[in-house]
């Protein structure tokens, strides 16, 4: 009977410790669900009812995220001591001015008349903004133990490893999972996208609703998965980060997607600039090696990438991207600061499918909007870079380095599609910039719960205190 009011005073209020007893369950149960939601559930699954595209699991525990980040904060500072407070951060002042800026715009939409779909655009984008600002948020709060912090990042590699599996699965024909997750409660709110070719060749999307989706996601999660492999706590949990870099690397190039080769060489370098030279020689001896054995062993597949990179003149997906520069000049010469309003401007509402998250986000937020975003990439990246140059230990360096590659990847992945509609790597971006601000906020004086335990030893006779 004791259990429930533990586990609900842990969840009202997860910075404060219960003296001479451990938590009934980790602070980081809730960042890892809205991770394994959105890994199992492609986005256009949602709850039967009037919710729609807010009803997908992974949006609703991330608008619980930031419920219980608000009640955390308000709860840490009613108590006399502040030894647990959460502590201000130059990312976690990023994402407020991230969220109001998304309220903003929400206000500029509004004060328009909109019809009905662009009416429920404008709500959606805005509570979207509302559940990644709310995980991150909520991250920052409570993720600022070492085992929190890799236990989240092992709940990410660990999705995106499956993710993986079930693509190759799909392509062998074993597995297909709409099929699967129909069998759930969840409801198809948008028609699952078909199969998708690109040069007779198959592309993989796993467990994600798009092939981008999936190539992005992957590619960001890659850097994780090194990092755990060389510095994880233990050595089984080490060698299953190793195979999971194995399956993510053999993952990426199955959507064939330049996006995805490019995430791969730009978070690649990045992960391993701060490896000592003789590790880094030995990462690109592998990297050569695998290359050739993509040529052996599945010439197609890279044939396939070749071309993409070769033709991407006469490419649809980038002539495409390229009318669109014309279409958005206009738009923002007619609403320069404040945009459009987020999410008023979609397809569903007589508007383009823009791949490109800075050009909507230049049509949405104008050039507020951009700033916006930009600074919070900007932030973020410096603070990881930082962390990964001043930590004085190498399991820290080597894991805000590939924090830094992931912000790095999902950049990049934000010229060439509109991460709004991809909820993998938004969340894993978004779980990033959580951690970022805990350990950009961390204190170097010991938390009382490690003051408390630590035993009472009386000095020698003689000695000074």
């Amino acid at each position: 009977m004791s259990l429930l009011p533990a586990v609900a005073r842990t969840v009202a209020d997860p910075t404060r410790h219960t003296p001479h007893r451990a938590r009934p369950l980790p602070v980081s149960w809730l960042p890892i669900a809205v991770v394994v939601c959105a890994f199992l559930f492609p986005g256009n699954f949602v709850l039967p009812g009037p919710l729609n595209s807010n009803g997908s699991p992974a949006r609703l525990f991330s608008l619980l995220c930031l419920g219980l980040a608000v009640l955390t904060l308000v709860t840490s500072r009613r108590r006399r001591s502040d030894e647990d407070e959460p502590r201000w951060s130059l990312v976690g002042g990023a994402l407020v001015l991230y969220l109001a800026g998304a309220t903003w715009s929400y206000g500029v939409a509004v004060s328009r008349p909109l019809d009905a779909a662009q009416s429920a655009g404008a709500l959606r984008s805005l509570v979207g903004a509302l559940g990644i600002t709310g995980v991150a948020l909520y991250t920052w709060f409570v993720v600022t133990q070492r085992r929190d912090v890799d236990r989240v990042v092992g709940w990410i590699v660990a999705c995106a490893t499956f993710s993986v599996l079930v693509a190759a699965a799909s392509w062998l024909g074993v597995v297909n999972w709409a099929s699967l997750v129909r069998a759930t409660p969840l409801v198809e709110n948008t028609p699952t996208l078909g199969t998708v070719s690109r040069l007779d060749f198959l592309r993989a999307r796993g467990t994600g609703e798009h092939p981008l989706e999936f190539s992005l996601a992957t590619t960001a999660a890659l850097p994780l998965a090194v990092h755990l492999a060389r510095h994880a706590a233990t050595a089984g949990r080490r060698w299953a980060a190793g195979f999971a870099s194995l399956v993510l690397v053999v993952g990426v190039p199955l959507a064939v997607s330049r996006t995805a080769v490019l995430g791969l060489a730009v978070g690649g370098v990045i992960a391993v600039s701060i490896w000592p030279l003789a590790q880094k020689a030995a990462a690109v001896a592998v990297a050569g090696l695998g290359v050739l054995l993509m040529f052996v062993l599945v010439p197609t597949l890279t044939s396939s990438l070749a071309l993409i990179f070769s033709d991407a003149e006469q490419d649809n997906s980038v002539t495409g991207r390229l009318s669109d520069y014309a279409l958005v000049e206009q738009l923002f010469r007619e609403n320069p600061v404040l945009g459009l309003g987020s999410g008023v401007y979609r397809p569903e509402t007589g508007g383009v499918y823009l791949d490109n998250t800075w050009l909507g986000t230049l049509i949405g937020g104008g050039a507020v909007g951009v700033a916006l975003l930009a600074l919070l990439f900007l932030v973020a990246g410096g603070v990881a870079w930082d962390r990964s140059v001043l930590a004085a230990d190498a399991a820290d360096r080597s894991l805000n380095r590939a924090l830094l590659a992931v912000l790095a990847v999902v950049l990049m992945g934000a010229f060439t599609s509109d991460l709004t509609s991809f909820p993998q790597p938004t969340l894993v971006f978004t779980i990033v910039l959580g951690l970022l601000a805990s350990r950009a906020g961390a204190r170097t004086r010991p938390s009382t719960l490690e003051a408390t335990a630590r035993p009472h030893v009386r000095p020698a006779p003689g000695s000074h205190p």
